[in-house]
């Protein structure tokens, strides 16, 4: 088999490090990239492991202020990645997920195991 050569990488230039060798990014101590055939195996086979009916949060749900203003900023963790962002009197939120399930439909996708957040009612306006 002839050896490929590498093209320059178009999307980043700098020095060499631990885990980009100055063309290609890596994961130094990674495992070799898994075959096709494993993909299907692992979905189609074996025993799926559990996941938790529930697995509440030692935090309390935030209340956050209803506006930040000036140059000050605030993130709020609301789960996932939803995030309250507040700056300069703003109040935007990151994919914003409050039902019960990630999916259209309510009988279908991923169960929420912990409660968001922030509670719906609590969001600034």
């Amino acid at each position: 088999m002839a050896a490929r050569k590498r093209a320059a990488n178009r999307y980043y230039s700098g020095p060499p490090s631990d885990h980009f060798d100055g063309t290609l990014f890596f994961n130094p101590n990674g495992k070799p990239p898994a075959r096709f055939s494993d993909l299907l195996k692992w979905q189609l086979g074996g025993e799926r492991s559990k996941w938790p009916a529930a697995n509440p949060s030692p935090f309390h749900q935030a209340t956050p202020a209803k506006r930040i203003d000036g140059s000050g900023l605030r993130l709020t963790m609301v789960g996932h990645s939803t995030l309250l962002i507040q700056t300069a009197g703003l109040n935007i939120l990151t994919d914003p997920v409050w039902s019960r399930r990630v999916s259209p439909l309510s009988f279908a996708g991923p169960k929420r195991v912990n409660l968001p957040g922030i509670a719906f009612s609590n969001l600034p306006p």
